[in-house]
């Protein structure tokens, strides 16, 4: 049992005495109340934070270049069978109009893509997953990892060439019960990060909670 001095006598005194028995003094150890504060509040840390990889513009970088050399090859080999001058003359400058078409709406297809890409930023904490959207006006959305789930990652061919990777999160969140982290890199690291932190905040709910 711990013991304090008492100020006046001098001599030890219980903490859980509420005043001293041998001068009579109050003792302050036993007139303070314990406040009890609850468990200790964790500081939210960021883990984690990206956006989709650049390296998935890559295909549409590849048919912009493809359009821009295979329909003007054509082009110039069906003229070559044109009966006259003329013909081959138009057939070539409707190979190159049709290329410049077609790499117009590509580029506009690949700017779309390129301005999805700068407007997605995820952020992975300690608490929970936001997802920011937006260039001019923003957007944010979270989930909590208390409310996760479930996680997945998903890579096909052509991402695993590329490093790259889809992660699914499964919620009980009515807002969000299901979002996709879209072309991320390392997605089998990333869900692994999300699901040990979920767990790790579920246990922490469990042993913290009120009985």
């Amino acid at each position: 049992m711990p013991v304090i001095a008492c100020p006046d006598c001098s001599r030890e005194v219980s903490t859980i005495a509420s005043s001293c028995p041998h001068c009579g003094r109050p003792s302050p150890a036993g007139t303070t109340p314990i406040v009890d504060t609850g468990p200790p509040t964790q500081q939210e840390e960021t883990l984690w934070k990206g956006t989709p990889a650049w390296s998935l513009l890559a295909g549409k970088i590849l048919a912009i270049i493809l359009t821009m050399i295979v329909i003007p090859v054509l082009a110039h080999f069906a003229a070559k069978s044109a009966p006259d001058l003329d013909a081959s003359a138009k057939l070539i400058s409707a190979g190159w109009w049709l290329t410049a078409a077609l790499v117009l709406i590509q580029l506009a297809l690949f700017g779309l893509a390129l301005a999805r890409l700068l407007s997605t930023l995820y952020t992975i904490t300690n608490q929970r997953v936001m997802i920011e959207t937006g260039l001019l006006t923003k957007a944010l959305s979270e989930i909590d990892l208390r409310y996760i789930d479930d996680s997945q990652f998903e890579q096909g061919v052509i991402h695993r060439m590329l490093g790259v990777g889809n992660v699914t999160l499964v919620s009980s969140d009515k807002t969000t019960p299901v979002y996709v982290l879209r072309g991320i890199r390392d997605p089998r690291g990333v869900r692994e990060l999300i699901r040990s932190h979920a767990y790790k905040v579920s246990q922490r709910q469990i042993f913290t909670r009120a009985t």
